[in-house]
C-alpha cells in the first residue's frame, strides 16, 4: 500500500510539474554540472549524443578511489554512485534529480573540491 501511496505522490508531482518541464529541468542541472566538471578536468565518460539528462558518468582522477570520494562528500552532506560492472573502479556517478536547485549543485562542487584537493 505504501508503495502504491508513494508512485501516486511521484505522478501527482510530475503532473504539477509537466513531463516537458521536468525534462528541461534534468537537462539544464546536468549541463550546469558537466561544464563545472570540466573546468575542473573531471572526464565525462559518454559523449553527449548518450548521456542523460539525470545522471553523469565521470572518470576518477588519477590516485583516487571511489571509497575516498564517496566517504569524503558523505561527511559533507553529499552522495555519489560507483561505477558498475568492469567500471566499477574507475568511475563514479552523479545524480541530478530531484527537488534541487542550483545552490544544491554550487554546494556540491564546494564539496567536491575540498575532497579533491585532499
Amino acid at each position: 500500500m505504501q508503495v502504491a501511496y508513494a508512485l501516486d505522490e511521484a505522478l501527482c508531482e510530475l503532473l504539477d510539474e509537466a513531463v516537458a518541464a521536468r525534462i528541461a529541468r534534468h537537462s539544464a542541472a546536468a549541463n550546469l554540472l558537466r561544464a563545472r566538471f570540466d573546468r575542473r578536468g573531471l572526464r565525462v565518460v559518454l559523449p553527449p549524443e548518450l548521456r542523460s539528462n539525470s545522471i553523469t558518468a565521470l572518470g576518477l582522477p588519477p590516485g583516487r578511489t571511489y571509497a575516498a570520494l564517496h566517504d569524503g562528500l558523505k561527511a559533507r552532506g553529499f552522495v555519489v554512485y560507483e561505477g558498475q560492472g568492469r567500471l566499477q573502479r574507475q568511475i563514479f556517478r552523479v545524480a541530478n534529480m530531484g527537488h534541487l536547485g542550483t545552490a544544491d549543485f554550487e554546494g556540491f562542487l564546494v564539496a567536491l573540491d575540498a575532497v579533491l584537493a585532499r
